[in-house]
C-alpha cells in the first residue's frame, strides 16, 4: 500500500470519526432541539391561552370601560345642564338679591323719612295745638264779631232799601222833568246839557259841504266842517257861520262830531234871514 492509499485510509477514518461525531451532535442536538420544541410549543399554547384570557378580560373591560365612558359621558350632560340651570338660579338669585337689596334700601330711606316726618308731625302736632289755642280764642272773636256785623248788616239793609226807595222816586221824578223838558223843546240828555254848559274852545273852520233835506213842510239844513273832535269839539256845541266878505250867516249845533270834521245842524231862529250857507264858507266859536 503506498503512502497516498495509507493517507487515504487514515483521511477516510478521520472523516468518518468525525462523520460519527456530527451525526452524534446532530442527533443530540435534535433531540434537545425537539425537547426544547416541546417545551417552548407548551409555552407558547400556555401563553395562547393566556393571550386570549387576557384579550377576554380585556375586551370585557373595554366593553365596561366603554360602557362606564358612557354613563361618564352622560353624566357629564347632565352636570352640564345642571351646572347651566344653577349659574341661571344663580343669576336669578343674584338679580332677586339686588332687587331685594335695593328695596331694602328703599324701604330704610322710606323708614328714615317716616321717621323723620312722624318727628316733624311731632313738632307739627305742638305748633297745632297753639295754633288751634289762638284760633279758638280768634274764633271767639270772630264770632262776637260777626253778631255785630249781621246786626250792623241788618240795619245797612234797611238804610239800602230806604235808598233804594229813594232812588226809584228820584228816577221817577227825573222821568216826569225828561218828559215836561222834551215836550218844552229844551235838552234832556245831561251830556248835552254839560256840553252847552261849558264854552267850546276857540277855533275857526271851513264848510266843506251844505246840505238841505226836505221832511214834510219843513226842512233840515246841515253843515259839514273841518274841525272836529281833535280840535276840542263835541257834539252840543256851538259855532258861528259867515261868508268870505265878514257876513253872519247863522248858528249851527254840532250833531256828529269825528276826530277831523263834525256836522251841525242850522238853528232856524239864528240864520239870517236872505242867506245862503255854502261850501267854502267859515266856521267859528270865537263869535257868540
Amino acid at each position: 500500500m503506498t503512502t497516498v492509499g495509507k493517507i487515504l485510509v487514515v483521511l477516510h477514518l478521520v472523516l468518518s470519526i468525525m462523520f460519527m461525531a456530527f451525526a452524534g451532535a446532530v442527533f443530540t442536538a435534535q433531540k434537545n432541539w425537539r425537547k426544547t420544541a416541546e417545551a417552548t410549543a407548551g409555552q407558547l399554547a400556555k401563553a395562547k391561552a393566556s393571550a386570549n384570557d387576557q384579550r377576554t378580560e380585556f375586551e370585557r373591560e373595554r366593553t365596561d370601560t366603554a360602557a362606564k365612558i358612557g354613563e361618564l359621558n352622560d353624566q357629564v350632560l347632565k352636570l352640564t345642564g345642571e351646572k347651566g340651570a344653577l349659574f341661571k338660579q344663580s343669576t336669578d338669585l343674584q338679580a332677586d338679591n339686588n332687587r331685594l337689596q335695593s328695596a331694602i334700601d328703599a324701604v330704610g330711606q322710606q323708614a328714615e323719612l317716616q321717621t323723620k316726618e312722624a318727628t316733624e308731625r311731632f313738632l307739627d302736632s305742638k305748633v297745632q295745638v297753639d295754633k288751634n289755642k289762638v284760633a279758638y280764642e280768634t274764633r271767639e272773636a270772630l264770632q262776637k264779631r260777626l253778631l255785630e256785623v249781621e246786626k250792623r248788616r241788618d240795619i245797612l239793609e234797611l238804610e239800602q232799601q230806604q235808598m233804594k226807595d229813594r232812588h226809584e222816586r228820584v228816577l221817577t221824578d227825573l222821568q216826569i222833568f225828561k218828559q215836561y223838558y222834551g215836550a218844552k223843546g229844551l235838552l234832556t240828555d245831561p251830556k248835552m246839557m254839560v256840553v252847552q254848559s261849558s264854552a267850546p274852545p276857540g277855533v275857526d273852520g271851513v264848510v266843506t259841504e251844505y246840505r238841505k233835506e226836505k221832511k214834510g213842510a219843513s226842512s233840515t239844513e246841515l253843515v259839514e266842517i273841518s274841525l272836529g273832535s281833535d280840535e276840542g269839539l263835541g257834539v252840543g256845541h256851538k259855532m258861528t257861520v259867515y261868508n268870505g266878505e265878514g257876513r253872519y250867516l247863522g248858528q249851527i249845533r254840532l250833531t256828529l262830531v269825528q276826530p277831523d270834521k263834525a256836522v251841525g245842524l242850522v238853528i232856524a231862529n239864528e240864520k239870517a234871514k236872505n242867506t245862503v250857507i255854502q261850501k267854502g264858507d267859515y266856521v267859528t266859536t270865537k263869535l257868540r
